[in-house]
């Protein structure tokens, strides 16, 4: 039987297939935006590849859009037709199942579970690893994340021809999953060996960029980043995802100007439909704000607009939160309540993966993002910190949950709650750097202090000696 590269069975009509399934799966791995294409030949040499429905189907399923939910089932329906028509390998029907699962049931877990199960028996399935990979870290399973490549890692070992082909794709995968388990030194170390096996590796390249992030050394981050210019292109949103972490290093810096013209240049220079784009921009826009910066109501309108079309979308929660962000910010409260009514509506009456998420911290983080927009900062502090164990569960990276973080001590800020803000902003940095916006937090606080300094006895004073703030630590 035709074997891939790594030496995994493929049931297909033509070995001709052979090479485009594999260019995909590399595709995949590095977020390459030539990935539909390449899916496109290995249909054109063979319409029955189940290992390309299957990479298909997960691939509609990852975009979260309701619009790509019959493109999956079509992948999923044209897979068993081949397994009943012609056979298949025990992965392949693997493969169908965990598909299945998800497209069908709604069940992310199990999904990566049945993925899981591939990579137990064949370690170098780079295809069910990184799927699963996927999936994990849509569910926030950062352990879960990690287990699967640690578990498929020893048998990633360079051979006597070299490093076996995708090699440095996995270490990237397992710097990434560290760096979420705050192994923040392996991670670095993982990442660099991985974009220096394979300079391709843009998870990679990432992974080291979270890690930069974390501990502050923004200008550091901004050159690691300007390293990929000639890649950022070729790899579509995750491009523009990268560019919303320089984003990030200029706000670290305190270059509000450079992140805007950053956002309207290359991170939101086209509709926001694919949800990485949406989420990153409205992040980036609150972040701006935060900082002082007066976006204005044309950009938030633009994202209003598409939140408003996926009022009624069934998608990631992390998404959901997102539109209501955008919508709140452009004051559009009727569309507000009629996704808080659409994400109440599944988290009572479904039972996929995600309405478990919607119940049990989208709704409340939903509620503390309306009450911030209607000038309840007090209830929305309360809900943040109710909900902020759950809040992993949301899926999305340590950095891009992070806005939650921020809304939450910006609505203690804004409630007049200083000791609460204080310690807030303490605990906050035993794990992150301080940048200009914790400065700028800090500057709030003082200036209220001094209110409540004159009108106080001096053992009523708040204590305002937080460790790290007195430091912006720009890199």
């Amino acid at each position: 039987m035709p074997q891939d590269p790594r030496g995994i069975a493929v049931t297909t009509s033509t070995e001709a297939a052979l090479a485009p399934l594999e260019g995909a799966v590399q595709a995949l791995l590095g977020h390459r935006a030539e990935l539909p294409a390449l899916l496109a030949r290995c249909f054109m040499a063979d319409a029955d590849l189940v290992a390309a429905h299957a990479l298909a189907g997960f691939g509609a399923l990852v975009q979260a859009r309701a619009e790509l939910r019959p493109v999956a089932a079509e992948h999923l329906a044209a897979a068993r037709r081949s397994l009943h028509q012609r056979g298949g390998t025990g992965r392949e029907r693997q493969l169908v199942r965990a598909l299945s699962a998800w497209q069908e049931h709604g069940r992310m877990e199990e999904a990566a579970a049945r993925l899981d199960a591939i990579t137990e028996v064949e370690p170098l399935d780079a295809l069910s690893l990184k799927l699963s990979h996927s999936i994990r870290f849509m569910l926030g399973d950062a352990a879960g994340m990690l287990q699967g490549v640690a578990d498929a890692a020893p048998a990633w070992t360079e051979t006597t021809q070299g490093a076996i082909p995708g090699t440095g794709h996995i270490l990237g995968m397992h710097a990434f999953a560290l760096e979420e388990n705050d192994d923040i030194r392996a991670a670095e170390e993982a990442g660099r060996r991985g974009v220096a096996l394979e300079p391709r590796d843009v998870w990679g390249w990432h992974a080291v960029a979270h890690v930069m992030e974390s501990q502050g050394r923004a200008r550091e981050g901004l050159n690691w980043i300007g390293a990929l210019e000639p890649q950022i292109e070729a790899t579509g949103s995750f491009g523009r995802h990268l560019l919303w972490h320089s984003a990030l290093f200029h706000l670290h810096l305190g270059d509000t100007d450079a992140a805007l013209a950053l956002y309207d240049a290359r991170i939101h220079d086209r509709p926001a439909e694919d949800v990485r784009d949406f989420a990153n921009a409205a992040s980036l826009l609150w972040r701006l704000e935060a900082q002082g910066v007066p976006v204005g109501q044309a950009r938030w309108a633009m994202l209003a607009d598409v939140a408003a079309r996926r009022v009624h979308d069934e998608g990631l929660v992390f998404i959901d939160l997102h539109h209501l962000l955008a919508l709140g910010a452009a004051g559009r409260e009727l569309e507000m309540a009629d996704k808080l009514v659409a994400m109440r509506r599944r988290a009572m009456e479904s039972l996929d993966s995600q309405a478990e998420v919607a119940a049990r911290a989208g709704l409340p983080a939903g509620w503390a993002i309306t009450r911030g927009f209607g000038k309840d900062p007090a209830g929305a502090v309360d809900l943040w910190r109710g909900a902020r164990e759950y809040l992993p569960g949301l899926g999305g990276s340590l950095a891009q949950r992070d806005l939650f973080d921020r809304m939450a001590i910006d609505a203690a800020i804004a409630s007049g709650r200083i000791a609460l803000a204080v310690e807030m902003l303490r605990d906050r940095a035993a794990t992150r750097s301080f940048g200009a916006w914790e400065g700028r937090c800090r500057d709030r606080l003082d200036r209220m202090a001094r209110v409540s300094a004159r009108r106080a006895t001096p053992s009523a004073r708040p204590d305002l000696s937080l460790v790290g703030l007195g430091r912006l630590g720009v890199a």
